[in-house]
């Protein structure tokens, strides 16, 4: 993405809240020099530590397979919920 405004910052903001009740993560990649710019600028990046935005998809696929591997209990995933991941 090259540009965001303060109605996809919020947009963002609302997709973090609702991965971290169903105890997932928001995983950006690939953000251009103006989205980051105006990310910091929101806060966003400060908000949310920072540690889950990537330049490539490779990065980001290693970091959560990393966080995937090293935990000692995967979860039970509930069946009830499917495969809706919004």
């Amino acid at each position: 993405v090259g540009n965001i405004d303060t109605s996809g910052i919020s947009m963002l903001e609302e997709i973090k809240k609702i991965a971290e009740r169903r105890e997932q993560q928001l995983v950006l990649v690939n953000p251009g020099s103006e989205v980051m710019k105006k990310l910091n600028k929101s806060n966003f990046q400060k908000d949310t530590g920072g540690n889950w935005i990537y330049l490539t998809v490779q990065e980001a696929v290693r970091a959560c397979n990393f966080v995937l591997h090293s935990s000692k209990t995967n979860p039970k995933r509930d069946e009830s919920e499917g495969w809706n991941n919004v």
